[in-house]
């Protein structure tokens, strides 16, 4: 973004509209020891000066020379130029939270078809506007079950949480329900990274069933008999997915889930150090009340002309602080615009096209290699080395090729394999190029 600085006389008239007679004033909260200034000889960094400084150290990311085979959650996807070219428009650029309907009718039309858009892919009946990420999706879903239920009069203290979730999104949920009187109890997964049997395991005392399909290890997950037992206990069934995945595969509400959550971070939003991505979060008509954050509704005016607004806001600043379902303050609005451009760009028969891709790239290269054993996968799946995974990443790091996360990290139990991700990125001699590297080595079956 170009840049040009202000001119001494607009500097002074600013300070004195604050009140103040220097800009050191203005950072007076902050401790002396952390402030960094230029030596008195030097007058700072020309524009120039500046920007070769930001070039040098934007060359030390080395990501874009390595083919990375790296998913679990944040996944390397083509974003159609359309997507930034739409958000780059000052209208969405510049925009915040729509207060006045009346002076925000676009950005709140774009909030309204990225929910409708959002209701399609998961086949729920409601959305909101969008969370922070997956992460926070799972634990303000956790919270919806929790008022849900007591607003049932019902005491159920437990939790019932796959293994197979994330390990970020499990860390969150529990930072979340720390002050809760909760029990987490976990399904665990078998060898092959699919869930154990939850027989016993959901009872009345059950308030969710936080389920991960695809789950962290790659594995597509049988939800719909979980979902059903759930149902049975009075329990509801939260289910967090990869959006791209319900273009091949049956959705939350046709696999009985009451919830669904997850990061849209695979359609439309590029890789960027961990964020800023985009929770969806969508649940059934009957739950609507205890949705957390904003909702944008469709109505007419005086004059009959379709107009939007904000239908639901429940949310402390805008309702009794003990009424409100959560105190999440924004929604991520350009980001949930990129979600839903990039979903309109596809079209439904096109993310279909495009998750088919995800999942033919990825079986390509797991039936090539003969992995650890596992149930059926949608774009990952773990690969077992004999090798220390240090020098497994070694080797292919030396040929350019990041190849995959270790899940050493998260689970003790799989220590020396792999998480591998493939998506439509990934050119069949960008594969073959892995699959060379990968049989220089040797694969325990």
């Amino acid at each position: 973004m170009d840049f040009i600085s202000n001119s001494d006389v607009q500097n002074r008239e600013m300070l004195k509209a604050l009140g103040i007679e220097s800009v050191d004033q203005l950072f007076s909260a902050i401790p002396k020891e952390l402030l960094l200034s230029p030596p008195a000889e030097e007058d700072g960094l020309s524009e120039w000066e500046g920007m070769q400084l930001m070039k040098a150290l934007a060359a030390k990311n080395s990501f874009s020379a390595f083919d990375s085979y790296l998913g679990a959650g944040a996944y390397e996807h083509h974003v159609p130029s359309l997507v930034s070219a739409i958000c780059s428009k000052s209208e969405f650029l510049t925009s915040y939270t729509p207060y006045q309907a009346e002076g925000s009718q676009g950005v709140l039309q774009a909030m309204f078809e990225y929910q409708s858009a959002i209701c399609a892919l998961t086949g729920m009946d409601v959305s909101n506007a969008s969370l922070y990420d997956g992460a926070s999706a799972c634990a303000e879903a956790i919270l919806m079950a929790l008022r849900l239920n007591q607003g049932l009069n019902r005491e159920r203290p437990k939790l019932l949480i796959s293994r197979s979730l994330h390990p970020h999104y499990r860390a969150v949920v529990e930072q979340y329900v720390s002050t809760h009187a909760l029990e987490i109890e976990e399904i665990p997964f078998r060898p092959d990274g699919s869930l154990d049997t939850f027989e016993g395991l959901i009872t009345e005392q059950t308030a969710a069933v936080l389920v991960q399909s695809p789950n962290f290890l790659g594995v597509l997950e049988e939800v719909a008999p979980i979902a059903a037992a759930a149902r049975k206990a009075g329990a509801l069934t939260i289910l967090c997915a990869n959006p791209l995945s319900y273009g091949l595969f049956a959705s939350a509400g046709e696999l009985g889930a009451d919830i669904a959550v997850g990061d849209g971070q695979p359609l439309g939003i590029p890789l960027q150090f961990g964020g800023p991505y985009v929770g969806y979060m969508a649940c059934r008509q009957e739950f609507v009340r205890q949705l957390p954050g904003r909702i944008v509704g469709e109505t007419v005016d005086s004059n009959g002309r379709r107009g939007y607004v904000l239908t639901l806001q429940t949310r402390e600043q805008h309702i009794r602080r003990e009424k409100a379902t959560s105190n999440i303050c924004t929604s991520q609005t350009l980001a949930s615009i990129a979600c839903l451009v990039a979903q309109l760009w596809y079209g439904k028969e096109g993310l279909r096209k495009l998750a088919l891709t995800n999942y033919q790239r990825a079986h390509y290269l797991k039936n090539a290699l003969q992995p650890f054993q596992q149930g059926p996968c949608f774009n990952e799946f773990r690969l077992a080395f004999s090798q220390p995974i240090e020098k497994v990443q070694s080797h292919f790091r030396s040929q350019g090729i990041e190849p995959g996360l270790d899940l050493g990290r998260y689970f003790p139990e799989l220590r020396g394999q792999l998480l591998v991700a493939a998506t439509e990125t990934k050119s069949k001699e960008q594969l073959d190029r892995y699959i060379a590297c990968a049989k220089e080595l040797v694969s325990t079956p």
